[in-house]
């Protein structure tokens, strides 16, 4: 429970370290048109909160402005993952994103291999949201974070579904309204002027 009140992952929270990589994306909430990392001292004030920037760290607009180009990148991703098309321009851009977070092997106490981020400050504190994306695809758990279905949503879901066919964070409220605008679609396809023929 504790992971669901220091990220924002609705009813389907990811598991492991990849709940951050979540709880990161979400910080845009894209119906509700807010952003919790809008600014430099709420981009700072989020990092700092969850251990991956020091108190003393400077944020500065360039910073900003990198952290929301990993966000969306990540959230394409995640669209991606739940079906959707990735142009070969939009993954040369992620990859050249990337490339900004170069990360380093590390061994842990147990013997066991890790990936860390190579730099500090801003560039250690988003290298260690791309290191959890490493890990999560390691661990075959990446491809079932997704970006909901619903295009005025893009929430960011787990999917735990066997067949991993989810395609939307709440069935309830999106799945619904994905329903009724295909309805909408099919009823207003099949209206004719009157007289007309088919």
């Amino acid at each position: 429970m504790k992971n669901r009140e220091l990220f924002k992952t609705g009813s389907k929270p990811a598991p492991g370290e990849l709940i951050m990589v979540q709880g990161f994306i979400n910080t845009l909430d894209v119906e509700g048109n807010t952003d919790d990392i809008g600014t430099r001292q709420t981009l700072k004030s989020w990092l700092v909160r969850h251990g991956l920037l020091s108190a003393t760290a400077t944020v500065s607009s360039a910073d900003l402005k990198a952290a929301l180009a990993l966000r969306e990148s990540l959230r394409s991703l995640l669209l991606a993952n739940n079906g959707g098309m990735m142009s070969p321009a939009s993954l040369s851009h992620i990859n050249s994103l990337l490339c900004q977070y170069p990360l380093a092997v590390s061994f842990a106490r147990d013997g066991d291999l890790s990936l860390v981020p190579a730099a500090q400050g801003m560039a250690g504190a988003l290298g260690q949201i791309v290191s959890r994306v490493v890990k999560a695809v390691n661990k075959g758990t990446w491809f079932r974070l997704k970006a909901c279905d619903d295009p005025v949503c893009q929430w960011a879901f787990y999917d735990n579904s066997k067949n991993q066919s989810g395609r939307w964070c709440s069935m309830a409220v999106c799945g619904s309204r994905d329903k009724a605008r295909a309805y909408r679609r099919r009823q207003s396809g099949q209206r004719r002027l009157p007289g007309r023929r088919k």
